[in-house]
């Protein structure tokens, strides 16, 4: 594992995040400063190093992306690993705020089911708040343009959910209802507001992400996505920041449930 701290040092006020990483290829992006400023980062990736961990080591956890799917449990051990760990953090009653496929292991972690969705979302779509997202603490008031409502954000997903007992709908798209959830202390968010233009070169200079993202779009609308994600950068990336930042500030920072 490895540590992020600022060159000022880390203080005790900084709270201690668990980054769980995916792949390399799936870094936090606009989430990045936010916890390179407030937080102690460490570091897991956990396709290699062991998710065994003493979890007093940490006041919250940022689950983010990667290709793979709760249901490759049976081929990827690490999976099962995850979830378990996710458990014992909520046992804890610690924060968790997971990114796409972080989104499906908290919900599956929490007792919510994940599928292979009939309409994958793959490009820039439309999400839209509910009333609750409206009032919620973390991203109510985030979105300036261009309605309170409305985030035009990068998509990028195969598989959804069905949310987990106790959840709050936060958000919803056109093709995918459960696009933004909340329990207790915990958010997940399905889509990829930390994801930009370069973001999403890297993913599609891969050969196998490229070829079933243009499966689904065809390859005009493949070759369009980067610069497409690269437009609604200038809303997405300072809305990441944002609400990562009243997450650890006014959620991590208490140390304990709001709700």
């Amino acid at each position: 594992m490895s540590t992020r701290t600022e060159q000022t040092g880390a203080s005790p006020q900084r709270p201690r995040v668990l980054e769980i990483r995916h792949a390399e290829s799936e870094p936090p992006g606009a989430y990045g400063p936010a916890l390179d400023d407030t937080a102690e980062t460490t570091t897991l990736r956990i396709w290699r190093d062991p998710a065994s961990i003493d979890l007093t080591d940490f006041d919250a956890i940022v689950v983010l992306g990667g290709a793979m799917g709760v249901g490759d449990a049976d081929r990827i051990p690490w999976i099962g690993d995850e979830l378990d760990l996710l458990r014992r953090a909520r046992d804890r009653g610690m924060p968790i705020w997971g990114v796409c496929l972080g989104a499906q292991m908290l919900a599956a972690a929490l007792g919510g089911e994940v599928y292979t969705s009939d309409t994958p979302e793959l490009g820039v779509h439309r999400v839209s708040l509910t009333d609750a997202g409206m009032a919620d603490p973390v991203w109510g008031g985030a979105v300036t343009a261009p309605t309170p409502r409305e985030i035009d954000t990068v998509q990028w997903h195969f598989d959804t959910v069905i949310l987990p007992p106790g959840a709050t709908l936060l958000a919803s798209s056109e093709s995918c209802v459960n696009q933004l959830f909340r329990v207790d202390n915990c958010y997940g968010v399905q889509f990829h507001l930390e994801a930009g233009g370069d973001l999403v070169t890297d993913w599609l200079s891969h050969p196998d992400s490229r070829s079933a993202v243009a499966g689904v779009l065809g390859e005009s609308a493949t070759d369009r996505f980067p610069g497409d994600a690269a437009a609604a950068e200038g809303i997405t990336a300072p809305m990441a920041d944002a609400v990562m930042r009243r997450w650890l500030r006014e959620v991590v920072g208490h140390g304990r449930s709001r709700w």
